[in-house]
């Protein structure tokens, strides 16, 4: 059954306007969104939890167009720059986090909903993304390997590569394609849900899902 894996999206969806658009501002609301970011931030990988340093120039790039705006309108609050460094960080930490939270499973049961056309177009996405991010990382490597840095051998790896790597990349469009297609009969055949889920997850869920209603209880939604 695919309900678990949408009530994984839908509870993401949720917790993002509740982290992004909230308009009461209480230490009910804080503590919300800090234990959720929390769950999220488990469910991140320790070797990809790197990624969260892209926080710390966006919130420091936003916190200052908002310092320069508030002193040439002479209207500073540093209270609303706080509230919105802490959004910040806590949308991006779920979004991050939402890939591993909702999982394989859950894109799966999103791509099944969908109409033939944009079916054959997120699969082919997909194939795609797994290339940019497994096999291209590791030609790089490679090349990185054989190139001296300390010299202009370096900027070999963007004037060569990055043309044979969009070419590679449009050139593949169409296998994809056909190989996608050469395995259907008269539409593309659903995905498979394998339905394994672990006790932390269901808490997980419990624990976000009771956050969500005294949340919504207490801005009278």
């Amino acid at each position: 059954m695919q309900i678990f894996e949408w009530i994984k999206i839908v509870i993401t969806i949720s917790v993002i306007i509740l982290c992004s658009i909230i308009t009461i501002v209480s230490v009910l609301w804080i503590a919300s969104c800090i234990v959720i970011c929390m769950i999220y931030f488990m469910y991140i990988p320790k070797q990809q939890r790197y990624t969260l340093v892209m926080i710390i120039p966006l919130v420091i790039t936003i916190a200052v167009m908002q310092l320069l705006t508030g002193l040439m309108n002479a209207q500073l609050d540093f209270v609303i720059i706080s509230i919105t460094a802490f959004k910040i960080v806590c949308i991006t930490i779920i979004i991050i986090g939402s890939r591993f939270f909702i999982g394989s499973d859950g894109f799966k049961a999103f791509i099944n909903i969908l109409p033939h056309s944009l079916k054959l177009f997120f699969l082919i996405f997909i194939r795609i993304l797994y290339t940019l991010l497994k096999l291209n990382r590791m030609i790089v490597f490679q090349i990185q390997s054989r190139i001296d840095l300390k010299t202009r051998d370096k900027y070999y790896i963007p004037k060569y590569y990055s043309i044979a790597f969009f070419s590679n990349q449009f050139y593949a469009l169409a296998h994809y394609r056909n190989g996608i297609l050469s395995r259907t009969i008269s539409t593309i055949p659903n995905l498979i849900i394998h339905n394994k889920h672990s006790i932390n997850e269901y808490i997980s869920i419990g624990v976000i899902i009771i956050l969500l209603i005294v949340n919504c209880i207490y801005q009278g939604l």
